[in-house]
């Protein structure tokens, strides 16, 4: 091919370039004209490979349904006055019908460990009136962490295994780490929560914690096609944690809060609707998410719904791909989003760190990137 490139005329020569060049433009579409090298926008031909069925597959999750009664109350009169204590019952039954359980208003500190077996709907009476809430925090130590937790019964010998081993290791550490945190810990999947406030309540200027302020509200651990449905998530540094390459999360019409990489993980999840609110009350130049997904799999997509703030102006940045698995490649695509001021106008993608840079991507595999955002924080 070389040589006879060299000994054609000019004119073929360029004409055979030209012919690449609109071949290769059609197989892998270029950004959109409003694109900069710091603020990427997917183009109109290619923002159709970014929506929630190209990141869910064969998935398709709606609205959860609920019943009036559910199959297991949990009130502070009731049988059930702790979440656990009805998951246990509803993991001890078996079987592989769907099991509902329902919340009555109140506020129930404590932790709640969700292990894999029945297929389960835990749900509330009222968005902001049912509160699940614990403070633990990555510097406490285990001793502490059973004291917090309470309602040693739940975690027994009678529990099932999954619940009684997160319970035992987490209580027998010098110091949690970031994985003994969670109010709400789940490793099951097709888990359905709706309706309800899941809340880490650790004060994050507590001068205990040793300058480490990781303080999870909920984690999935491994947990496939699992749905959060009209949640709201409190918290501020990790609130939300995703954790499972390949596996799948969707998150609907829900409220996440918090202020460093609130929402991180290595999960695949869709974000629909959803209200993502920066809080400032710590600092005002956070960063959202902290995504850490390999090259080859699907991340982080929010599609429609806001991106608010408590207060603060071009300071805070959408994400900083965690190099969790060796290397710099997380997703996080923002679409149809009403953005606020709060976030960084010129480059909203930051650095992990000076030896992990930002990686947007490439034509067919974008990492990092927007399309057709709105507010006064969207692209120019």
């Amino acid at each position: 091919m070389t040589a006879n490139l060299a000994f054609a005329p000019i004119s073929r020569v360029l004409c055979r370039h030209a012919v690449l060049a609109l071949a290769v433009s059609a197989a892998l579409p270029a950004w959109a004209a409003t694109s900069t090298a710091t603020r990427p926008q997917l183009s109109a031909s290619e923002q159709g490979s970014y929506t929630l069925a190209s990141f869910l597959g064969s998935w398709s999750p709606g609205t959860v349904g609920t019943k009036s009664t559910g199959d297991y109350v949990v009130s502070p009169s009731g049988t059930y006055k702790t979440v656990q204590a009805a998951v246990n019952a509803a993991i001890a039954a078996g079987g592989s019908t769907r099991k509902y359980i329902q919340i009555k208003a109140g506020t129930y500190t404590g932790l709640v460990v969700i292990p894999s077996g029945v297929p389960l709907t835990i749900y509330g009476d009222s968005q902001t009136g049912v509160v699940l809430q614990l403070g633990a925090h990555y510097a406490m130590t285990g001793s502490a962490f059973k004291t917090a937790v309470g309602n040693a019964a739940n975690f027994g010998s009678s529990a099932p295994s999954r619940v009684s081993a997160y319970y035992n290791d987490c209580g027998g550490r010098s110091t949690l780490g970031t994985n003994c945190t969670g109010t709400v810990v789940s490793y099951a999947s097709q888990l359905q929560i709706k309706n309800l406030t899941i809340q880490n309540t650790y004060g994050e200027n507590n001068a205990a914690a040793n300058g480490q302020h990781q303080a999870v509200a909920y984690l999935n651990n491994g947990g496939d096609q699992v749905t959060l449905d009209t949640v709201r998530l409190l918290g501020n540094q990790d609130t939300l944690w995703l954790a499972g390459s390949g596996k799948r999360t969707y998150v609907r019409n829900s409220f996440i809060q918090g202020d460093i990489d609130f929402i991180f993980g290595d999960m695949t999840a869709v974000f629909d609707a959803c209200e993502v609110r920066y809080t400032n009350a710590r600092t005002s130049t956070g960063v959202i998410a902290a995504p850490s997904h390999v090259i080859g799999n699907k991340g982080f997509l929010f599609k429609g719904g806001s991106f608010t703030t408590t207060g603060g102006s071009n300071s805070v940045s959408f994400a900083r791909q965690w190099p969790q698995n060796g290397s710099t490649t997380g997703q996080m695509i923002v679409r149809e989003v009403a953005v606020g001021g709060h976030i960084k106008k010129a480059a909203p993608w930051a650095d992990w760190n000076s030896s992990n840079k930002v990686n947007y991507g490439s034509a067919g595999n974008r990492r990092l990137a927007e399309h057709m955002n709105t507010g006064a924080g969207a692209a120019p």
